[in-house]
């Protein structure tokens, strides 16, 4: 049986480039003897250190693309999703680190590359295989930064950790290979493009080139460009005039659609090789048009898409190649005017560095994959990882036979386990039950309703944080003699804890109702979770990843059927040290007290006005949202555990119900406040039913579909400044208002103006 090979890059972007490097790199790996799946992660974008110089060029950027709009039709769609369905197989979709670690146990070796996956400009940390635990398994083929320098500091110092782990590392570029040892003192081999792997005769026969419509019938030029066409085609038209041909766009953006000049089909990945292939000549300030140029050894020109006084400029992957194949004079000026001898070229010198340099990089990538597929074989005695993204839930401690487990607040302020290695026997009950190791909860998208369900008491709405809909599921099987566990705030600690109450018991459920936007403490009620729903009904209502874990849990020890598991739409939770700091400073300033009683989402008649209460036996203190500076970092996910970027729950849910606020313009105008609730199971249904038949709240039904379209359940890259904020959390030296305006300023203005531009969509009735 062939050894299993992960290819981790680039492809669900609708480009030529990415889509042809991807299935080149596929085809290798599959002719070398593997069974190869490339990686279903759908990129996350990028995160750079964010200031109001950030936003202005992103406020440009979003112009130039309101006034150039990118070409995009459903035809040429099916034609990627066509082309990368004959030529690659996936994986099982992987949205989170921890899906990503999961990977580890089927495949014997993971090869990252290639295209731009370790460009700063869209730095995002999984290319560089952090989830995969043994170096010696990971490939570094052909991955291009694609700028001249890392100028940001926090960037390269990550990316500097991650390649320095790698055994087998290799680079696109020659500035490439240059900034990896710049970084990590280590020598990068610098190899050629997937796509260069194969041969003009085997890409003939890899598209069947034969089958497609092309332009063969007739001499033309073929255009491919990505910038701003419209600088190059003065050069463009003159060229043609000379070799007295016409010239085709293959359309980028719309107005190069609309031209005469456009090709008159759709460009799928295969046409588009194949218009290269039989052009008399080809312009693009492409990387993959100059490649497939080179490969046909067709004459081209290539032009500069970006400044060279742009400290962002791509300009170096392809500078990088043409030096390689010492063919630099084809980089053109547009403003020139083109010369006799600029339309014959010499391809002797190229086609033998290229053909030196395929079989080079062929025997790099076949050693690597042997070397690396050798070492998965070798088990090393580590010291024992349950999961690098805890969230202290807790039931690895409940569950563990020796006590080896604690679960205790870590440096950066969140509840983590510690394993005492003297007790711990490797058993791996823990991973059993762990939520973020073998993710198994059910995918959301198969969800059976979603309601939006309002509480008709209006004294449970001023209490809650939205429509009331745990308070009366909580009240409605406490009555009837189910026991409720869920998250109530301790004055005395300053934190959140899960409690357990017990039905038909004096003590009602109120210390539940409302939102409490820290990690709540659940390891010490784990245990008798079990306990109870060994012979009783419990209804836990908590995180995603607490339901999750609560499930594991009453499946192992089969008390599943006494459970109701509600879990909550959760956005993450901040460290504690930022919760300290913020009561501490409301007590120097409005002597608040120590352990004030608080309501993180205080309605005061309008749910939308989310105010953050704290009251003190002295002092009351009352701020909005968008003014509060707690909410400017927890909204941000600034100082976030690191689980809840890699959270593998945001799309999958254990529970029977998923409660939140129902956003958006469907309930603009309610001032009381309406809960947004996914029925995920048939008990999940039982429970909106009960409601209903009890008359305790309306209830409607709407597409699934809001959910994502409202709540954008989605990760978001961990912050770049998340361990400084951390550290200067725990420092305790500068207050947070002066934090806020070097962390948050970028997001409170771009908040603003994205609340303006949302008005003015409305009000042009672009919704």
């Amino acid at each position: 049986m062939s050894k299993k090979v992960a290819i981790m890059t680039w492809y669900t972007h609708h480009n030529y480039g990415t889509a042809l490097q991807v299935s080149a790199l596929y085809n290798i790996v599959q002719k070398m003897g593997y069974s190869a799946d490339v990686i279903n992660y759908l990129p996350k974008a990028g995160r750079k250190e964010k200031n109001l110089k950030v936003l202005k060029t992103e406020v440009k950027d979003r112009i130039k693309r309101l006034i150039y709009k990118d070409y995009r039709s459903q035809d040429r769609t099916d034609m990627f999703l066509k082309y990368l369905n004959e030529k690659i197989t996936e994986t099982v979709p992987c949205r989170s680190y921890v899906e990503l670690s999961d990977l580890e146990e089927n495949y014997e070796a993971f090869v990252c590359g290639s295209d731009q996956i370790w460009s700063p400009l869209n730095f995002d940390e999984k290319y560089f295989l952090p989830f995969v635990s043994d170096d010696n398994r990971k490939i570094a083929y052909a991955p291009s930064i694609g700028v001249n320098q890392v100028d940001d500091a926090r960037i390269a110092k990550r990316m500097a950790a991650h390649i320095g782990r790698f055994t087998h590392l290799s680079a696109r570029e020659l500035r490439g290979a240059e900034i990896i040892e710049e970084l990590t003192g280590k020598k990068a081999k610098v190899v050629l493009d997937p796509t260069l792997l194969m041969t003009s005769e085997e890409w003939d026969s890899f598209i069947k080139s034969d089958e497609l419509l092309d332009l063969s019938h007739q001499d033309y030029m073929i255009c491919y460009f990505l910038g701003d066409y419209r600088q190059y085609m003065s050069y463009v038209r003159k060229l043609s005039q000379h070799l007295k041909i016409p010239y085709y766009v293959i359309p980028v953006k719309k107005a190069e659609k609309r031209s005469k000049e456009a090709v008159p089909f759709e460009v799928g990945p295969r046409e588009f090789v194949s218009l290269i292939k039989n052009a008399k000549y080809v312009c693009t300030d492409s990387f993959h048009g100059t490649v497939f140029a080179a490969n046909y050894q067709k004459p081209f020109s290539v032009f500069k898409r970006f400044a060279d006084h742009d400290k962002n400029n791509q300009n170096s992957r392809i500078f990088s190649f043409l030096k390689l194949i010492n063919l630099e004079e084809r980089l053109v000026d547009p403003k020139e005017t083109p010369s006799k001898e600029s339309c014959i070229l010499d391809f002797s010198n190229a086609t033998r560095v290229l053909s030196e340099m395929r079989l080079e990089s062929y025997e790099y990538l076949a050693s690597s994959l042997k070397k690396a597929t050798q070492s998965s074989e070798k088990k090393s005695a580590e010291v024992y990882v349950i999961t690098d993204m805890c969230c202290g839930c807790g039931a690895c401690a409940s569950i563990c036979p020796k006590g080896a487990i604690e679960i205790a607040l870590d440096k950066e302020g969140f509840q983590h386990y510690h394993i005492d290695e003297s007790k711990c026997v490797k058993c791996g009950a823990c991973k059993t039950v762990c939520p973020m190791h073998s993710v198994k909860a059910m995918e959301l998208k198969t969800a059976l309703s979603l309601y939006s369900v309002k509480s008709k008491q209006e004294s449970v709405l001023e209490k809650s944080s939205s429509g009331g809909i745990g308070h009366e599921l909580a009240n409605m099987l406490h009555s009837s003699g189910v026991y409720v566990c869920g998250c109530a705030y301790d004055r005395d600690a300053n934190n959140a804890r899960h409690i357990l109450i017990e039905p038909m018991h004096t003590e009602d459920v109120s210390p539940l109702q409302g939102s409490k936007y820290i990690q709540s403490i659940t390891h010490d009620v784990m245990k008798s979770i079990v306990s109870i729903t060994k012979q009783q009904k419990l209804i836990f209502f908590g995180t995603p990843c607490q339901c999750a874990a609560v499930d594991n849990l009453c499946k192992k020890y089969k008390t599943k059927d006494n459970l109701y598991l509600v879990d909550l739409i959760c956005h993450g939770v901040p460290s504690i040290h930022l919760w300290n700091k913020y009561l501490g400073e409301l007590n120097e300033k409005y002597s608040t007290g120590l352990h004030p009683k608080v309501a993180f989402r205080s309605n005061e008649g309008n749910w939308d006005r989310r105010e953050l209460r704290v009251e003190g036996e002295h002092a009351v203190h009352s701020e909005k949202e968008d003014k509060d500076n707690f909410y400017a970092f927890f909204r941000r996910g600034l100082c976030d555990m690191n689980s809840c970027a890699e959270c593998p729950y945001r799309e999958r849910s254990s529970a029977d119900l998923r409660i939140g606020d129902y956003w958006g313009r469907r309930f603009k105008n309610d001032k009381g406040g309406v809960s947004m609730v996914i029925a995920t199971t048939e008990r999940g249904k039982e429970l909106i039913s009960l409601l209903q038949k009890n008359d305790l709240a309306d209830i409607q039904e709407f597409s699934l579909d809001e959910y994502w379209s409202i709540q954008a359940p989605y990760n978001y890259n961990t912050s770049l400044v998340r361990e400084q904020l951390i550290e200067e959390l725990i420092e305790n030296k500068r207050p947070l208002s002066e934090m806020r305006k070097e962390y948050c300023t970028y997001y409170d203005v771009r908040e603003y103006l994205s609340k303006i531009y949302q008005d003015v969509r409305h009000l042009l009735k672009l919704d």
